[in-house]
């Protein structure tokens, strides 16, 4: 395995994943988000997500299904300043966002001006328990795909599909679903 180090914050990667941590727009434009611990990247390895990129602090680890994804290592000063955690072991990774989710639903969760990233994973989370086919949100509901909602849906956005619409794309997909 070949990781790259770092030792600046001046350093491209570092500024690209504070922002991807901090601008929804700079994730839709990248179509990448950003993740953090060794359990969420075991659950988005095993899940068959995308991992493009992973920062280690202070020295790299061997994983099996990392070989397409381009690795750094930081000295933990640098990795606390790129991690959206506070005092995380790491490792901090990218994932791309996933592509084309399907229109398969019989059992789906719609949301609507759901703001809280926190309830937008927790109940991510809990529709993955209750074996329920996605999650749909209306345009006002958090970003599925910040730090917060993903941390909280505990690896669930790994598991289950979620559709972002407008309320005038509602009906279509409805339909397309079979859904009444």
């Amino acid at each position: 395995m070949d990781a790259e180090r770092i030792s600046s914050r001046k350093n491209k990667y570092i500024a690209h994943l504070r922002a991807l941590a901090s601008d929804a727009d700079y994730r839709y434009a990248c179509a990448e988000y950003l993740c953090d611990g060794m359990k969420l990247l075991a659950e988005a390895l095993d899940k068959g997500a995308r991992v493009q990129s992973v920062l280690w602090k202070d020295a790299a680890e061997e994983l099996p299904g990392l070989d397409g994804a381009k690795q750094y290592i930081a000295p933990a000063e640098l990795f606390d300043y790129a991690s959206p955690m506070k005092n995380s072991p790491g490792p901090v990774f990218t994932l791309a966002m996933p592509e084309g989710q399907g229109t398969e639903m019989r059992r789906a969760v719609l949301l609507e001006n759901v703001q809280d990233p926190g309830n937008v994973g927790t109940i991510l989370r809990t529709l993955d328990a209750f074996d329920f086919d996605g999650l749909l949100l209306l345009e006002g509901c958090a970003d599925p795909w910040s730090v917060k909602t993903v941390r909280s849906s505990m690896g669930a956005v790994f598991r289950r599909p979620v559709w972002c619409l407008k309320a005038a794309q509602l009906p279509g997909l409805l339909t397309r679903s079979s859904l009444p």
